[in-house]
């Protein structure tokens, strides 16, 4: 009985979901910059498409006062998570991971520059990106593809990389370097950690 409950209950949180799709076109644009801020979850997966599709869930208590908004500044499309309603939230409750679970997920062009900035975000990266540049508080950052130049720092998070191209440079205070060897240097990865550990694997 108590696990049929449970199942009707899930069931119910699923549907109460705020999910919203966008789709742009990409022409003119070279650079995504994502202020990640209070979104728990960041994915980014390149294909060779020229629009740019962008899927946001929320959940929680105030899902439909908060939306991830998108602006286009000359060659930069910008993302954040930003309160939309008028309703005014308890000081209590001030920040938005509080009273929302939002997880991001973008399918952009080939070799395109990708920025994210997140407190509490995780970040996952598949493709082919010409210039990465990733700043994680306590998320975790994992990227499997090609780069030409990436820059990763991280706070507590481990950093993961699959590639087949890797010059690079790793620094960790806390944590562990496993670095594999590659042939083919001409991608150049500046990786850095306060806690985590760092592995790149030639893949």
């Amino acid at each position: 009985m108590a696990f049929f409950v449970f199942f009707i209950l899930s069931l119910t949180t699923v549907d109460a979901q705020n999910v919203i799709e966008k789709t742009i076109q990409s022409d003119g644009i070279a650079s995504i910059s994502i202020n990640g801020n209070d979104i728990f979850k960041i994915s980014v997966a390149t294909s060779e498409t020229d629009k740019i599709k962008v899927t946001s869930t929320l959940d929680g208590e105030y899902q439909n006062d908060f939306q991830i908004v998108v602006k286009e500044e000359k060659s930069i499309l910008k993302l954040s998570l930003e309160h939309v309603s008028l309703e005014e939230i308890p000081d209590d409750k001030r920040n938005a991971h509080k009273v929302i679970a939002a997880t991001l997920h973008i399918e952009i062009p080939d070799s395109l520059n990708v920025n994210i900035l997140s407190d509490i975000g995780s970040v996952n990266l598949l493709g082919t990106f010409n210039a990465l540049n990733v700043e994680l508080s306590r998320g975790q950052c994992h990227i499997k593809g090609k780069v030409k130049t990436a820059t990763v720092n991280t706070l507590d998070g481990n950093i993961h990389v699959s590639t087949n191209s890797a010059t690079i440079e790793a620094n960790s205070n806390h944590g562990e370097i496993e670095l594999d060897e590659f042939s083919n240097t001409i991608s150049n990865w500046t990786l850095t950690s306060i806690h985590g550990d760092i592995t790149v694997i030639n893949s």
